[in-house]
């Protein structure tokens, strides 16, 4: 099993609680006073907003490209994209645009670091889910619902449970919740954007009316246009 992890810390600085990549200064610490991170992580980038690969990723499944420091992109699966085109990706999402970074071909998860600004995007479809939770005055997201749910030590989400015996063919039915209380699932078509803490869930799917605007017929014009085409 494999996953993306990350965290958006509310503050910079030591003594921030969060999750951390290995000697980050925004990070928790454990009993002993180690650095808390996923088991088996493999860092992506650093703190003050860290980000990791957790499990048996391949190489080519994992890339990073940088502009500097603090501007960079992530994407994990299979993507279609070449470096250069995640590079020039990577300047238009630092302006806002969304939307190319799933227009790919392939199947992955992108993430991108602008600044504080963390922007993780899921896919139109929902095949690659993204998860989120408050922690530590800060958000929590991955690409699983269950690391995030050990995390917070959540208990289950009865409504959510009644929901999916109830209506198990209505997805609207589930609305964002997840068998976790407290743990979140970012819709298809949206991404979930952190700000030093904060939390939003923004659509980049360009949404248009199915109402067509139409010069008015003469009704008894169109009743002989409809027999015409049925006939």
């Amino acid at each position: 099993m494999r996953w993306l992890v990350g965290w958006s810390s509310a503050a910079v600085g030591a003594g921030a609680a969060g999750i951390a990549g290995a000697a980050g200064s925004a990070g928790a610490t454990g009993y002993d006073g180690e650095t808390v991170q996923p088991v088996g992580a493999q860092p992506l980038w650093g703190d003050p907003d860290p980000l990791w690969a957790v499990g048996d990723w391949r190489p080519d499944e994992v890339r990073v490209v940088a502009a500097d420091a603090q501007t960079r992109i992530a994407v994990l699966g299979i993507c279609g994209a070449s470096d250069e085109q995640l590079r020039v990706a990577l300047f238009a999402a630092r302006g806002g645009a969304l939307r190319h970074l799933t227009a790919w071909p392939g199947s992955y998860t992108a993430v991108v670091q602008v600044g504080r600004r963390i922007t993780v995007c899921g896919d139109l479809a929902g095949a690659r889910p993204v998860f989120h939770t408050p922690w530590a005055s800060g958000t929590a997201y991955a690409t699983a619902a269950l690391p995030l749910a050990d995390l917070v030590e959540a208990n289950l989400d009865f409504g959510h449970l009644a929901a999916l015996l109830a209506a198990p063919d209505v997805p609207a039915a589930l609305d964002d919740s997840t068998p976790y209380d407290g743990v979140k699932r970012v819709p298809p078509g949206h991404a979930l954007i952190l700000r030093a803490g904060s939390r939003e869930i923004a659509g980049y799917e360009p949404v248009a009316s199915l109402a067509v605007a139409a010069p008015s017929a003469d009704p008894d014009r169109a009743v002989d246009g409809v027999r015409d085409a049925l006939v």
